[in-house]
């Protein structure tokens, strides 16, 4: 089982890599060629006069540059931290234990509702609270979905109302910021804080996760 998990984890791996890469050089290519030609303002004549509207938009972009986007921050953690380990399809996954806002059983009391994307498996009621349960799987896409696969429990990510399905709860492990490979940019996965090295497994970043759930988008949104 574990040279199976270790298998489908590089897989799994390897293939976020190329995704990456390809968009990297998709990015490239088109600043390549995106790239404006400079104007010599000297030769533009001295009378040359600019409309109200072209002045009220050359406003707006000034400002907006004015204007740094949300940089992307990786976990802040301690030097040495706890996670959860969890399984899906064979595929290990950690998450920092202060992220977590609990861990509960599944029920079958899911209410599903329309016009949500094919990973929402449905809100659940607990502890009179209401918790948007997602199929995991699905949304990492690992190739298999709630329907083939055996969730047990779901992961509450921080205070927030959105729970991880999960099928197996692997333990919680003191772990060292040295045996993390940690991401440097935000790239296309923000969710992706880094790889456990030795476990070869995703560390979850929850709060990066979060925004993309509340966006309704996918892994590849």
């Amino acid at each position: 089982m574990k040279n199976n998990n270790n298998e489908a984890m590089k897989n799994y791996f390897h293939s976020m890599l190329r995704d990456e890469q390809t968009v990297e050089q998709s990015e490239a290519k088109q600043k390549e060629f995106a790239e404006p030609t400079p104007v010599d303002v000297s030769t533009l004549p001295k009378n040359l006069v600019f409309s109200e509207s072209i002045v009220a938009a050359e406003k707006n972009i000034e400002e907006e540059l004015k204007t740094p986007e949300e940089k992307w921050q990786n976990l802040q953690v301690e030097d040495n931290f706890q996670v959860l380990f969890f399984e899906l399809n064979q595929v290990t996954f950690a998450i920092p234990l202060t992220d977590l806002g609990g861990i509960y059983q599944l029920s079958d009391s899911l209410n599903f509702l329309m016009g949500k994307p094919a990973w929402f498996r449905g809100v659940m009621s607990h502890n009179e609270r209401l918790y948007n349960i997602v199929d995991t799987a699905s949304w990492l896409q690992l190739g298999k979905n709630a329907e083939e696969l055996e969730y047990s429990h779901f992961i509450l990510l921080g205070s927030t109302a959105w729970g991880l399905s999960c099928e197996k709860l692997l333990g919680t492990e003191t772990l060292n910021k040295d045996q993390i490979r940690w991401r440097e940019e935000k790239g296309s996965r923000p969710w992706l804080a880094g790889m456990v090295k030795q476990k070869m497994c995703a560390l979850i970043h929850a709060e990066e996760l979060v925004k993309l759930l509340d966006q309704g988008m996918d892994i590849r949104s």
